[in-house]
């Protein structure tokens, strides 16, 4: 385990949390041993947690660092274990396709929050796997290893409307390429239009980014679920 420009690297997308909490020690000195400046990790977010006031949530150290692409992949829908998420269908994630490129943000996060995003993301249950991914910049600049996620999918499927309109959102709130954006809003979706309390919290969120709200208040367990 290392550092470049600030960046962890090595082989922490596949160590178990203790093992790199116990590593902190090695990290600190990553933005010259400030206090203020804690160890921290480049995250690449492409689903629903390109909208930041979701991922920030349960991760409120994420700060934006800049838009990515992630060459040989393309963006699915899976489910895991034939069963569907809380959002009423296929969740995503990407999928090697070596003509096609996926774009995102890459986000930092403090290395303290690793695993809370862990557990957004479904790992403890076998939901997703953590991988390391080489994200190209959006403007010139160096490559970034950055933690993803990939799911261990049983079967592929359409996503829920509501869940496409928060990666959507969140692709637009980011300044994702139009082109890009307009892929996304070409998904075909399911016809789930389900009202559980975890999905009208997820509308109400969405109402409040577009009025410009503040939802980070009120909806403090919406990003729990995947």
């Amino acid at each position: 385990m290392g550092s470049v420009d600030g960046r962890v690297t090595g082989r922490w997308a596949r160590a178990p949390l203790a093992a790199l909490l116990g590593l902190v020690a090695m990290v600190t000195d990553l933005d010259g041993g400030r206090p203020d400046h804690p160890a921290s990790f480049l995250y690449f977010s492409y689903g629903s947690n390109l909208l930041q006031q979701r991922l920030r949530l349960n991760n409120p150290s994420a700060v934006k660092v800049n838009v990515g692409c992630l060459k040989g992949y393309k963006l699915a829908f899976g489910i895991h274990n034939n069963t569907y998420s809380r959002w009423g269908g296929a969740s995503a994630t990407i999928v090697r396709s070596s003509e096609d490129e996926v774009w995102g943000v890459v986000w930092r996060l403090n290395l303290s929050e690793l695993d809370s995003l862990d557990k957004q993301e479904g790992v403890p249950d076998g939901h997703y796997n953590p991988i390391e991914v080489i994200i190209k910049q959006i403007s010139p600049g160096e490559d970034q290893l950055c933690r993803s996620y990939q799911m261990n999918v049983s079967n592929y499927s359409f996503p829920s409307q509501i869940y496409k309109e928060v990666i959507c959102t969140g692709a637009k709130q980011n300044g994702l390429p139009a082109e890009y954006v307009e892929k996304l809003l070409d998904i075909e979706t399911n016809s789930y239009n389900g009202t559980t309390p975890f999905i009208l919290d997820i509308k109400e969120m969405l109402n409040q980014v577009k009025n410009n709200l503040n939802p980070l208040t009120s909806f403090g367990k919406v990003a729990v679920s995947l």
